[in-house]
């Protein structure tokens, strides 16, 4: 945990992962275990409280049982709880490869495709299942109430549920729901947000270096090792530099928390030198060849890296409002990394070594200064009474290709919703073998003062998510409960849902206002200089 001392800053060790919490020698069924063993206890309080339901291993007497799917009993009303499992027909898989590689045939039809969207891998023949530590059930959603909130088309594989329901005697293997219930953690306290300022769309820099707090949020950065991705964006890359230089009051003698305190990168900071489309990058990535190989060629990722690490140097790094004697102000930076970003691809993905920014540090007076801080992904902190849980957007990707959740703030909500940052991992995102806890499952508050509550600590105020598909920024609040997803009326409780899209194809920067939750965009349009030339 990092705290500041000037500005209420604190950084959470919340996904930090410890060489000895892994383990390759294992399977990765026991993250699956897990995740389902610690979502149970708070899907038997929600069963309880939502149908009257007892967990039927504890009681001898009840209305309606909670049931393991080896205990099912066939026309009778129940509860089951379980980890939902898509099987998919368009889902990629290394033994359809191969079987399409010795036959020379592509190995699905990609005409079956039910989407819109190019890379949506949902398809008509798709099964969804329930399964718990013992064995599996076909889901059948029974009523047309529950197949317009819920369907195969909208869960995703990993998300644990308990389902209500009952196994008909004509269909054995088979479960007819009713109705279901999610985690749906809550906030430990109200989210509340003051009066929006009346800072215009159009604000100057001067206008939001006077109002705030603001947090500023960008991501793919987009840096590559032979030129720019596309035009203008070098330009975009030095026009964000130097609004964020003007964007705060860097004196020593900084008494308010205006402009831009804090800004958040959130991922691919580097990329491959390939085209890019508004989605994102295409499947290229950097040379893995030996170097030896290449000996008289410098990697494009180091090349990058170098371009990243002088950008960054341009920026008034520093701990922010504080009292070191280093460094006695300027821009706190946090760089979070992304899956073209030097570091490991697991999720949680752990931060970027420092060493890879020699004239950053040196800006920054050091790494144990808070000016440059490297970040895992996801990342969670406190920050002026606010939790912030920011991500470079891998878990929210990836629901797109899986669900008809079309927007990525629906796919956000969902998550926490589910209780899960990235309920695809480890099935087609890639993940730590943990040995002791699912760390990307929101932790539950089984108890508060006395009563059984499903509060949790790692609810967040604002929950960001970058390198999203698109060339704007969308938000909004998230809700509470499944059931009021597309309620028109119902109030929207939850967290500030903040959907960031690449810098290096939007040339956008997103603020968000701390006391008030109003987001703005800060766009840096090159568009005029492109046509001149």
């Amino acid at each position: 945990m990092t705290v500041s001392d000037g500005l209420d800053f604190c950084a959470l060790d919340r996904f930090y992962v410890s060489s000895c919490s892994f383990s390759f020698h294992r399977q990765y069924s026991k993250i699956y275990c897990l995740r389902f063993n610690f979502s149970r206890p708070c899907l038997v309080r929600e069963a309880g409280r939502a149908w009257g339901a007892i967990d039927s291993e504890r009681s001898d007497s009840h209305d309606l049982p909670i049931r393991s799917l080896n205990s099912l009993i066939t026309n009778e009303r129940c509860v089951i709880i379980g980890t939902i499992y898509k099987e998919m027909k368009l889902k990629p898989s290394i033994l359809r490869e191969l079987v399409a590689s010795e036959s020379n045939r592509t190995n699905v039809d990609l005409s079956t495709k039910q989407s819109n969207s190019p890379n949506c891998l949902i398809s008509p023949d798709d099964t969804i299942f329930l399964e718990d530590d013992v064995q599996r059930i076909l889901l059948i959603f029974a009523t047309a109430r529950m197949k317009q909130s819920l369907s195969s088309t909208n869960l995703a594989t990993g998300v644990v549920v308990a389902l209500l329901g009952l196994e008909p005697e004509k269909e054995p293997g088979s479960f007819y729901v009713e109705d279901a219930r999610f985690i749906e953690p809550h906030p430990e306290r109200p989210i509340v947000s003051l009066p929006a300022n009346s800072i215009s769309s159009s604000a100057s820099c001067t206008e939001f270096r006077t109002s705030g707090p603001w947090v500023a949020l960008v991501s793919g950065l987009g840096f590559t090792g032979d030129g720019p991705i596309s035009q203008g964006h070098t330009l975009a890359l030095q026009l964000l530099a130097d609004w964020l230089r003007c964007s705060g009051d860097w004196s020593q003698t900084k008494t308010t928390e205006s402009g831009v305190v804090r800004l958040m990168i959130l991922g691919d900071s580097i990329q491959s030198s390939v085209t890019h489309s508004s989605t994102g990058p295409s499947a290229s990535s950097f040379n893995q060849q030996a170097r030896y190989l290449t000996r008289n060629t410098e990697a494009d990722s180091v090349t990058a890296m170098s371009r990243l690490d002088a950008w960054l140097a341009s920026l008034p790094l520093g701990p922010g409002h504080s009292s070191s004697s280093v460094v006695s102000d300027g821009l706190p930076v946090d760089l979070l990394p992304g899956c073209m970003d030097a570091t490991s691809q697991l999720l949680p993905q752990q931060p970027i070594h420092s060493a890879a920014f020699p004239l950053a540090v040196a800006r920054a007076g050091g790494v144990r200064h808070g000016g440059l801080c490297g970040r895992t992904n996801p990342f969670s902190c406190k920050l002026l009474n606010r939790r912030i849980l920011a991500t470079s957007g891998q878990g929210i990707n990836d629901l797109a290709l899986y669900t008809d959740l079309a927007q990525p703030c629906d796919r956000m909500e969902a998550t926490l919703i589910w209780g899960h940052l990235a309920p695809t991992c480890p099935d087609t995102l890639p993940g730590y073998p943990l040995l002791t806890k699912d760390i990307l499952l929101l932790e539950q508050q089984h108890e508060q003062n006395g009563m059984k509550s499903n509060s949790s600590a790692d609810y967040p105020d604002i929950y960001v998510a970058g390198c999203q598909p698109g060339t704007r920024a969308t938000w909004r609040r998230a809700s509470l409960k499944w059931s009021e997803r597309s309620a028109a009326n119902a109030s929207k409780e939850g967290a500030l849902l903040v959907a960031v899209p690449r810098f290096c194809v939007s040339h956008t920067l997103v603020l968000v206002h701390l006391h008030t939750l109003d987001c703005r965009t800060v766009r840096f349009d090159t568009s005029a200089l492109d046509e001149a030339q």
